[in-house]
This record gives C-alpha cells, sequence and structure tokens, in this order.
C-alpha cells in the first residue's frame, strides 16, 4: 500500500513541476527521471547513456542501500556547501537507518557542458521520499519528505573513464533534520 501512495504523490510530482515534455527514464518502480530531450542532443548518444548509467547505478544504490556503491559515485574532492564526501556520507547512513522504503524524482535539463564532454552540468528539481522503519521514532508516520530541491546544479565530472558527483550548487535552505543545509546527491 505504501509503495502505491508513493508512486500516487511521485507522478503527482510530475505534473505539478511541469515535466511533461521530457523524456521519461523510469529505473525502478520506486525511482523516476524526466530528462529534457535536448539533452541527449547536446551530448550524443554514448555520453548521453553513460550519464544515465550514473543516475541509475545512484538509484539502484540508494533502493538496495548500498551505502559503497554510492558513494563510489562521488569525486574524492566533492562539495556542496560546507558539505564534503564525508559528511554526505553520514547523512546517507542516517538516511538508510531512518527509511525503510524510499522514493525519488527528478526533472533535468542540461545547461552546460565542456567541449571534451568530461564535465556536465544538469539542473535538477526533484525530491526524496521515504516511509520510515517501524521502530524509528517519528512525530510524522507514513509517507515522508526526505528531501526536495529546486533548481539545483548537479556537476558530473568523467573521472578514469566513470561520471562521479564533484558537487551540488544553488540557493542553500534549510533541510529536514541535517545540520547543514544540503541536498546530498539528486
Amino acid at each position: 500500500m505504501a509503495i502505491k501512495n508513493l508512486i500516487a504523490i511521485l507522478i503527482g510530482v510530475c505534473f505539478i513541476t511541469g515535466v511533461a515534455n521530457g523524456a521519461e527514464y523510469k529505473f525502478s518502480d520506486e525511482h523516476e527521471m524526466y530528462v529534457d530531450p535536448a539533452a541527449k542532443q547536446q551530448l550524443g548518444e554514448r555520453a548521453f547513456s553513460e550519464v544515465m548509467v550514473f543516475f541509475h547505478e545512484a538509484e539502484k544504490a540508494i533502493e538496495t542501500k548500498d551505502i559503497k556503491a554510492l558513494m563510489d559515485l562521488y569525486a574524492e574532492n566533492y562539495t556542496d556547501g560546507e558539505h564534503n564526501k564525508k559528511s554526505a556520507e553520514e547523512i546517507w547512513r542516517k538516511i538508510f537507518a531512518t527509511f525503510e522504503i524510499m522514493a525519488t524524482r527528478h526533472n533535468m535539463k542540461l545547461v552546460k557542458m565542456a567541449e571534451d564532454k568530461n564535465m556536465v552540468i544538469f539542473r535538477c528539481s526533484g525530491l526524496l521520499l521515504g516511509v520510515p522503519n517501524q521502530n524509528v521514532k517519528m512525530k510524522q508516520k507514513g509517507l515522508t519528505t526526505i528531501d526536495n530541491w529546486a533548481q539545483q546544479d548537479h556537476v558530473l565530472v568523467k573521472e578514469a573513464g566513470k561520471w562521479k558527483l564533484i558537487g551540488t550548487y544553488g540557493t542553500e535552505r534549510k533541510r529536514f533534520w541535517f545540520d547543514m543545509p544540503m541536498h546530498p546527491l539528486f
């Protein structure tokens, strides 16, 4: 039942955020991403496919709570405001320990790329939802918004043939129980 409610909310977010013109990439029942079709034209088939693999691997790591696989997608010199790779890992560990089921939704548009196509910036709006574990004491029961973001720039770089997240930039704002504002990955 929780999954059906989660999916219904994600579909609603799609209409609210106006992504009907994008290309949909459904990684699983819990994770969807809409990408402006111009990104594929700008990056070319190969680079675009590689970037989509990066996002698919990230979603799979979140869905399976595989912290090692998720953190392997971060560049060693990752930054997000005051956060670095180590603090992002601490946040993900807390999220994984707190939430039983998670789902994500992303609306993305390619805004910049390096001439050699080894660095890309995607502007993204979306949310991360979760259902808390039964043993976690939270005021809110059922589906909870863990994080949401609007017009955040996700910077990916190609290192040793693999795409890595090097940073996320945008307007800072306070978020759900994090000690510092951040959007940890997407």
